[in-house]
């Protein structure tokens, strides 16, 4: 019987395959996969991938929607990283439930990013997006995650400004940043829980408005969870150092705040339930302004003090159940008055 050699084929079956990085670098300073734009870099590494940007000026709008840290380096004594507005200017590219459509220059959504070392600039004068409400230097939406050791600075103009709106977010900290020329709020927490703001310095805010120059130093509102608010420095004109409006278990801790606008305070409780407000050091018109509008509020406002205003502690008299001493007074034209 004839043996016949057996040929086997083997056929090789090239599939596309779309291949990401771990790690991007824009610009040139260190060695790594290198990018022009810090977008195309968060685009190209894989989720939960670094993403370092040499010091340089980057006129962008940025989208992150994967867990990515993004984070400034520091090198040959620069003037770091700094994200200005395109001549294309900031689209509108989300809403919010109380600002309506938005214009954010840094959005990170449905994400869990850090990001560090950064200077975002508004660029002052220019104008807000066609149909946007809102303009926005950083938006956390449905995210996570820190930003840190970083600089907000000349929001754009819009019918609303805030530098800073974290909306919906989870175990957020926005801790040891520098803000200033604020318009409307420079901080705001919206719907979010555990969320952390500490540390931060709020100053030389813009006082847009006439008559109540900026809204709020830290705006609080309608939270599902706690939040801390720490070791902030605020001041120069502001109407409210730290607004907490209809949320539960804020804890407000040794923070300095100088308001030096009319009818103005340095800590706003309106409807707030279980919070925490202990070793502040406040120089306001009113020191702590506490309206629990009826209900039992359970605050707890105890060993601040309150320097140089028309009234250290202004309560509300159908406040309930909260308990509001003992607190140091020095120069106060009433210590604690009602309304």
């Amino acid at each position: 019987m004839s043996s016949y050699p057996v040929l086997v084929l083997f056929v090789l079956i090239l599939v596309p395959q779309s291949w990401s990085i771990s790690s991007a670098v824009v610009g040139m300073c260190r060695n790594g996969s290198h990018y022009t734009t810090i977008q195309a870099a968060i685009e190209s590494v894989a989720a939960g991938g670094t993403v370092e940007v040499c010091p340089g000026t980057y006129p962008e709008v940025l989208t992150i929607t994967k867990d990515l840290t993004l984070r400034g380096i520091s090198f040959d004594n620069s003037n770091g990283v700094i994200i200005t507005v395109p001549s294309s200017g900031v689209p509108m590219n989300g809403t919010n439930a109380i600002w309506g459509s938005l214009a954010p220059q840094v959005l990170v959504q449905n994400a869990t990013a850090n990001l560090s070392n950064l200077k975002v600039d508004g660029g002052g004068g220019t104008s807000c997006a066609s149909g946007a409400n809102t303009s926005v230097g950083v938006l956390f939406q449905q995210a996570g995650g820190s930003m840190t050791n970083s600089t907000l600075q000349n929001p754009a103009s819009c019918i609303n400004t805030v530098s800073v709106l974290l909306d919906h977010t989870t175990n957020l900290n926005f801790s040891n940043n520098y803000l200033w020329t604020c318009v409307l709020i420079c901080v705001e927490i919206d719907y979010g829980t555990a969320t952390t703001v500490k540390g931060n310095n709020i100053s030389s805010l813009s006082g847009a408005l006439t008559d109540f120059g900026t809204l709020a130093g830290i705006e609080i509102q309608y939270l599902g969870g706690p939040a801390t608010i720490s070791a902030n420095d605020i001041g120069g004109g502001v109407r409210y150092g730290v607004f907490v409006q209809s949320s539960p278990s804020v804890t407000i801790t040794g923070n300095n705040v100088m308001v030096d606008l009319q009818f103005g305070a340095g800590i706003y409780l309106l409807g707030a339930t279980q919070a925490t407000v202990e070793g502040n050091r406040l120089m306001a018109p009113y020191g702590v302004w506490v309206q629990d509008n009826g209900t039992a509020g359970g605050n707890t406002v105890m060993t601040n003090t309150m320097i140089g205003g028309s009234c250290g502690l202004k309560v509300a008299a159908t406040n309930q159940g909260d308990t509001t001493k003992p607190n140091t007074y020095y120069n106060e034209s009433q210590t604690v008055c009602t309304n």
